[in-house]
């Protein structure tokens, strides 16, 4: 259970000595376990007893998402408007699949393991002849596992260096203007993701996923992999230097409203900074990390 589960060894390999930044598709190994322990009927079954969270559904179209009013009676997903918005081509994003489906928390949990990076894994189905979410980039390496159907994804380079949690995110740029471009310039790939197979879509990289020219409905999985950065190391040994008494004390308000007082106690407080983080051990707090990274269960922002 772990990314084994999606990659052939010498994939698997690779992937742990040189972190992919490039969009690439892979077959499922042959007897990975994951078609057994979920599939379209599976999905469509959670969706269609009204037996998912309803606040882990989104129901969409053309990139536009339905109030939970919706789809939703008294905070619980309703069998009767599901059916509706199915018949009117709107497509359903399942998310977070890995805190209510014990195999696939199993299969996060190993993924977190060997790489150390968060996982959680949502699930996207589609009926044949339409689109649910339209373009943007993702802040994460998504990992997906077309399960039934086949669908299109129309991918670019970035646009945009090194995306990450709230930096860059797609929803926060000026996009109508970016898409036209990338709609007259066309894809940089178009891939027809069929069945049994994983595309890998490094952070960053535009797509624009649809199954417009399909004669059956897509469903698939995606795996996102919250990759760890800098960031992440810088924001631990913040919050660690809390810690130190000189960064804990009190500032009054006449050292805060005053623009030089405030200057000064900035000084202090960097040089505290600074003093802390010169006595670090670093290979002590490298092993308090590592089961920080193996183990905590919210490592980063979607």
């Amino acid at each position: 259970m772990s990314l084994r589960m999606l990659f052939d060894q010498a994939t698997y390999q690779d992937m742990m000595t040189s972190w992919p930044t490039e969009p690439a598709v892979h077959d499922l190994p042959d007897g990975s376990h994951l078609p057994a322990i979920v599939n379209a009927k599976l999905l469509n079954t959670y969706l269609d007893t009204g037996c998912a969270p309803a606040d882990e559904i989104n129901v969409v179209k053309d990139g536009a998402a339905r109030h939970p009013r919706a789809y939703a009676t008294a905070g619980k997903l309703d069998p009767a408007r599901i059916a509706m918005w199915r018949k009117r081509g709107y497509s359903f994003q399942i998310r977070n699949l890995d805190r209510w489906y014990p195999p696939l928390h199993a299969m996060c949990r190993a993924i977190q393991q060997e790489t150390g990076f968060g996982c959680y894994v949502t699930a996207f189905i589609t009926p044949a002849g339409a689109q649910g979410l339209d373009y943007h980039w993702d802040q994460n390496m998504g990992m997906v596992y077309q399960v039934a159907g086949v669908k299109t994804w129309q991918i670019w380079r970035p646009v945009v260096e090194e995306p990450h949690r709230g930096y860059k995110a797609s929803n926060t740029q000026p996009l109508a203007e970016m898409v036209e471009q990338l709609k007259a310039d066309g894809p940089d790939l178009e891939i027809e993701l069929n069945p049994g197979q994983v595309l890998v879509l490094p952070r960053g990289w535009v797509h624009n996923p649809h199954a417009l020219d399909q004669t059956e409905n897509s469903v698939h999985l995606t795996f996102v992999i919250r990759e760890r950065t800098g960031f992440w190391i810088g924001e631990k040994l913040a919050k660690a230097a809390i810690a130190s008494t000189p960064l804990r004390r009190v500032i009054t308000p006449a050292d805060i409203v005053s623009e030089t007082a405030l200057a000064a106690q900035i000084d202090q407080a960097r040089s505290a900074l600074f003093d802390w983080l010169s006595k670090v051990d670093t290979q002590t707090f490298a092993a308090e990390l590592l089961d920080t990274a193996r183990s905590e269960l919210e490592p980063d922002y979607i």
